[in-house]
């Protein structure tokens, strides 16, 4: 599995839900876990998670820049 890490503009929220249930696979999938990998698993997975919230942070603002339209 090779994971690159997102865009800081523009991240595509379902690709990056993509990735992150890989790397959860990944852990559930592997009874001998490589410490190595999953670090770096652990550290992608960190950037991820930060690149998701953002994105999330900025849908809540568009949809409420929307509602804002509406209501006017």
């Amino acid at each position: 599995m090779t994971l690159k890490r997102p865009t800081e503009k523009g991240t595509n929220l379902n690709e990056t839900l993509k990735k992150l249930k890989q790397i959860v696979n990944w852990f559930e999938e592997n009874e001998d876990l490589d410490v190595e990998k999953g670090l770096e698993y652990v550290k992608e997975g960190a950037i991820l998670i930060k690149a998701s919230k953002e994105r999330l942070s900025e849908i809540e603002n568009e949809f409420k820049e929307i509602k804002k339209e509406i209501q006017k």
